[in-house]
């Protein structure tokens, strides 16, 4: 490789940081602000709430080994850009929700679509690029998702000003607005 050029693998590091990134902003640190306007609008109870959070962390469990055959299977480019449309769509429709089935259903898609963008691809993709350096590329990309907390004040300000469907209409928008031209950085390694 010529000396002052980038190796590729650093662009795919760069892009499960920006993914991260959105996924830990937009989804789990921004959640609670979301949890304060439904129980206003909908009364429902924290126990409900929370159960939707905890579905989203079982899911990841449960799913992981069908994730993790998908990834084998097509890549992870590809499954990570089926999750980001998956988890902005979520979004989208959690905007329009007016029951409790409805914000269970969409909470579902907003968590598999985070899966499906999120670590377990962006980690495989890491790994292929990375002999060397492998650990601290894996940790460099995975800090995406406590950073994404730096972006909660930001949705807190347009929840306050916007409402919780506008907020949650854009965020599904910026994720497969952003979340997309960055899947597009992570390629197979050329052997």
């Amino acid at each position: 490789m010529p000396k002052g050029r980038i190796f590729y693998g650093w662009w795919i590091v760069a892009a499960g940081f920006g993914l991260e990134t959105l996924i830990g902003g937009l989804m789990f640190h921004a959640y609670g602000a979301y949890v304060v306007l439904l129980r206003e609008e909908f009364g429902w109870s924290k126990t409900m709430l929370s159960a939707a959070f905890a579905m989203a962390r079982a899911e990841s469990g449960i799913l992981g080994p069908i994730q993790g055959w998908l990834t084998d299977r097509f890549g992870p480019r590809i499954l990570i850009r089926v999750g980001v449309v998956v988890f902005g769509l979520g979004f989208i429709l959690f905007s329009q929700i007016t029951s409790a089935v409805a914000f269970f259903l969409t909470f579902f898609l907003i968590a598999l679509g985070s899966s499906l963008g999120g670590y377990l691809p962006i980690g495989v993709a890491i790994v292929a690029w990375f002999r060397r350096r492998r650990a601290l590329a894996l940790s460099l990309s995975a800090t995406g998702m406590p950073v994404g907390g730096l972006l909660t004040p930001i949705v807190a300000l347009v929840l306050m000003h916007w409402g919780w469907r506008w907020t949650a209409f854009l965020s599904g928008i910026v994720i497969i607005a952003v979340g997309l031209p960055i899947a597009r950085l992570v390629r197979p390694r050329p052997d």
